[in-house]
């Protein structure tokens, strides 16, 4: 009696080829679901630690200067002016372009025919109220608590216990086009030193 067709050991097995097929294409498929998310997400994770890898490779002079103004915006006359510090705020996912960070003083002079100019930050050192140039008194004064300061920066009176905190510049360009830049940094208030704020 011959085996009927159903029971032939030669016959191919369809049904569990293609089940086969149908696991192994979703397992494929689960996998890439699962290990994009996780890769992307790793992405977002770490960026802060490669940039600031990134930022500390990069290095060089200019680093922590923003640029203030055209050399030709300040008027030679000797008298502190004050320019609004705008630069670009990153923290660790976002990067908020051109931000008021802060505002300086700049007072231009000529020495041996070459501009020259002194920065201050414009925070009070007692306790960080934003002081004004008073022209007619010829000094730098803070609203908030009556300090006084000189116009190179050295305390008159007041409680503040220190001068008011200058800044590095640095001229850029060429004689005819050169630009204004200040190493910008908030100092500690109410103490006897100018400690930078990490």
């Amino acid at each position: 009696m011959n085996p009927s067709p159903i029971d032939s050991p030669h016959l191919p097995q369809e049904p569990e080829r293609r089940s086969f097929l149908t696991r192994f294409g979703a397992i494929c498929f689960g996998t890439v679901v699962t290990v994009f998310p996780f890769a992307a997400g790793w992405g977002v994770v770490t960026s802060p630690v490669r940039r600031g890898q990134d930022d500390s490779q990069s290095g060089g002079e200019d680093e922590g200067f923003v640029r203030i103004c055209p050399l030709d915006a300040i008027p030679a006359d000797g008298n502190p002016h004050a320019f609004v510090v705008i630069a670009d705020v990153v923290d660790a996912w976002t990067r908020a372009v051109n931000q008021r960070i802060g505002e300086v003083f700049l007072t231009r002079s000529e020495k041996d025919g070459k501009p020259q100019v002194i920065a201050f930050t414009a925070a009070c050192p007692h306790l960080g109220c934003a002081v004004e140039f008073a022209g007619p008194r010829d000094r730098y004064e803070c609203p908030c608590h009556a300090s006084a300061y000189a116009k190179d920066g050295t305390k008159l009176f007041g409680p503040s216990l220190r001068g008011l905190d200058q800044l590095d510049v640095v001229l850029k360009g060429d004689d005819g086009a050169q630009e204004v830049w200040v190493r910008f940094e908030r100092f500690r208030a109410g103490i006897a030193a100018g400690e930078p704020i990490a």
